[in-house]
């Protein structure tokens, strides 16, 4: 069973590292969502991100019951969870107050926690397979607060993001109702359909034909002189 575990750990770190540079999936959009309160959820993070950032340090894998292979491998991951947390995380969140809860700022944190989610969730499992119970269990109940964490970020992204596509067709639809409805007084308001437009005339030449050359009228022949006699 722990040699099974170990080669799952193995392909969700190898796997992992490739995730940090891709993006999240943005989450779907779902009906009857609970309305959240954004500085709710940030709190949230940071109280789920702190517990978390203590129980690793915690963590005496130099102890645990694997080879020192897998030993190195757990500390990388281990020393990278602590500086996403105390270096990424309170700069994203920053982030999201500064611009009031925007969309762009709250899914960037929202993709942040994904990846510290999954990293910590392996870390949870490695903990249960080579370490005590007393390590394992605290970072899996870390885990699991910040699942319930990146869910209700997921909602607020969904609930955001509705608003803004709702005002951004009412602004347009008002905009094409006042360009109709735009009149400017005394003066008349001609409509023209371009595809109903008649075809335009050619104006007629104007050229001017050649005269008839005049006709030349012939001399009379000479009349020719009589020779004397």
């Amino acid at each position: 069973m722990k040699s099974a575990r170990a080669v799952i750990f193995t392909l969700i770190f190898c796997l992992g590292l490739g995730a940090m540079g891709q993006q999240a999936p943005m989450p779907q959009q779902t009906q009857d969502t609970p309305q959240t309160d954004l500085n709710t959820i940030l709190l949230q993070v940071q109280k789920a991100t702190s517990s978390a950032n203590v129980n690793l340090g915690k963590l005496r894998i130099e102890k645990w019951k694997t080879d020192s292979q897998q030993k190195q491998q757990m500390q990388q991951v281990a020393d990278s969870l602590q500086k996403n947390i105390a270096n990424a995380i309170p700069g994203l969140v920053s982030d999201v107050q500064t611009s009031r809860g925007g969309v762009l700022a709250s899914f960037k944190l929202y993709h942040n926690l994904n990846v510290v989610y999954e990293f910590l969730s392996s870390m949870a499992e490695a903990a249960g397979a080579y370490g005590k119970k007393e390590e394992y269990q605290p970072l899996e109940g870390d885990a699991t607060a910040l699942d319930t964490v990146r869910q209700n970020l997921s909602t607020y992204i969904e609930q955001a993001a509705g608003k803004m596509e709702a005002a951004n067709r009412a602004a347009a639809s008002s905009n094409s109702v006042q360009a109709r409805q735009t009149v400017v007084p005394g003066r008349k308001v001609v409509v023209i359909d371009e595809n109903n437009t008649p075809p335009r005339k050619r104006p007629k030449s104007t050229k001017k034909k050649p005269s008839a050359a005049p006709t030349q009228t012939p001399a009379p022949a000479a009349q020719p002189s009589s020779s004397p006699h």
